[in-house]
């Protein structure tokens, strides 16, 4: 009788131990690493959004891009950055506008907006 007791009690706290043990997994999941936002907008040199626009990000000291993306339909682009002082170059690149690259600063967990202008590339000097 003793061991049948036994077995009941483990039997009982099993599925507790079980979800406890599931909640501070979650938990742990739940904790995101603190990130600052940088929003990117492309536009034509009238101002008009250019979607489809692919973007770089760099961070100063780096040599290849860690950061990509593609301007949606309204010209942006948003990108998570690791929280902390750093320098990054933003660089995009297209067959139609000139190459344009910008530097950016971050300073910690904040959201920082900036504009890259891209002017159409001369096709006249191109034909030639």
């Amino acid at each position: 009788m003793y061991l049948r007791s036994k077995y009941t009690v483990i039997w009982l706290l099993a599925p507790a131990l079980f979800l406890f043990l599931a909640g501070a997994a979650s938990e742990k999941k739940k904790k995101q690493e603190p990130y600052a936002l940088l929003q990117i907008t492309v536009v034509t040199s009238e101002g008009l959004s250019l979607p489809g626009i692919p973007v770089a990000i760099t961070r100063q000291g780096d040599k290849k891009p860690k950061w990509r993306g593609v301007s949606d339909s309204r010209g942006e682009v948003a990108v998570r950055l690791p929280a902390g002082r750093a320098t990054y170059r933003v660089a995009t690149k297209s067959k139609e506008y000139e190459a344009e690259t910008q530097e950016v600063e971050i300073y910690g967990e904040e959201t920082v907006s900036l504009i890259l202008k891209l002017s159409p590339k001369n096709r006249r000097s191109e034909e030639q």
